[in-house]
């Protein structure tokens, strides 16, 4: 029985709805980034920025190269809700993904055993994933790279340090080698328009520095830094909740002395536009087995 497809809302608007010209942008993109640092860890999640193609996909790209290698039958990715307000995550009713790009199967199993472990946190909810462009943006580079791979959705909602590791003690069963975990987020959110103008000297240094401030407590996987680093400084980082999530389960999954992270591209919009007055940041990040060199 289907039941039914989450079809793309934001083709035409954040990237190209035109298969082929899809495709060639995103391969134009790659040839470019190919003198990316490869890397012989197993790359075992990453953060990617969801913004127009024009603005992100150089960051996302250059940090997707770095798993370009890995043989994953999966792809869990956790995006944040930014126009249906809920606490926890939203899982969706739907058995498959439509980009321009093609169909991306749903792995109907494990949203159904994420969804019926009875957390309070957890819940299926359509209406978060529908008009959602955090999780949609990344499809069509993810198809790109890997073009065969089942997908689990989860939208993030209201996300707190103690509701992070209970959603973590489910989520950490897919915490395997053959699933590629994708953290979808920008980093701060800079302007009147978004209400966030902590600084109007200096802009640009003082961006990177608050931004480098919470890359390094995420890459340190410190959850509680990070949590009150985010209470301290008030950055509008919008995947907040998804990479708590990720933290939680790097707190209860992973060795510090065989787990790894890096930050491979940081950059911001203000960057391309010379606009700092409002600007977006997007960080491409990491995270790797250190014993797992071939």
């Amino acid at each position: 029985m289907s039941l039914g497809t989450r079809k793309p809302c934001f083709a035409g608007q954040f990237y190209d709805s035109n298969k082929i010209s899809l495709h060639r942008y995103l391969t134009g993109v790659v040839q470019k980034e190919l003198n990316t640092e490869r890397t012989s860890e197993h790359i075992r999640a990453v953060i990617l920025p969801h913004a127009g193609y024009c603005f992100s996909a150089q960051t996302a790209i250059k940090t997707l190269l770095r798993a370009i290698d890995g043989n994953y039958s999966e792809i869990l990715v956790i995006a944040p809700s930014h126009r249906v307000p809920f606490r926890g995550i939203a899982l969706a009713e739907f058995d498959t993904y439509r980009t321009p790009l093609g169909d991306i199967p749903v792995d109907l199993e494990s949203v159904a055993n994420i969804a019926g472990t009875g957390n309070d946190y957890i819940a299926y909810m359509s209406d978060a994933h529908e008009k959602e462009h955090s999780l949609e943006v990344e499809l069509p580079l993810l198809q790109h790279f890997f073009p065969e791979f089942k997908l689990i959705p989860i939208i993030s909602g209201l996300i707190d340090e103690n509701s992070a590791r209970h959603i973590a003690a489910v989520l950490k069963n897919w915490w395997r080698e053959d699933i590629l975990w994708v953290i979808s987020s920008d980093f701060t959110h800079y302007g009147h328009s978004f209400n966030y103008v902590p600084f109007n000297k200096n802009i640009k240094e003082r961006l990177r520095l608050l931004d480098l401030g919470a890359v390094q407590l995420i890459i340190n996987n410190d959850l509680h830094g990070f949590c009150e680093y985010l209470d301290k400084t008030r950055a509008t980082i919008c995947g907040y909740g998804a990479i708590q999530i990720l933290l939680a389960v790097l707190e209860q999954t992973a060795d510090k002395d065989t787990s790894g992270a890096e930050l491979v591209h940081y950059t911001t919009s203000g960057d391309l536009t010379s606009n700092y007055a409002h600007c977006v940041s997007y960080a491409g990040i990491t995270f790797f087995d250190q014993n797992s060199k071939e």
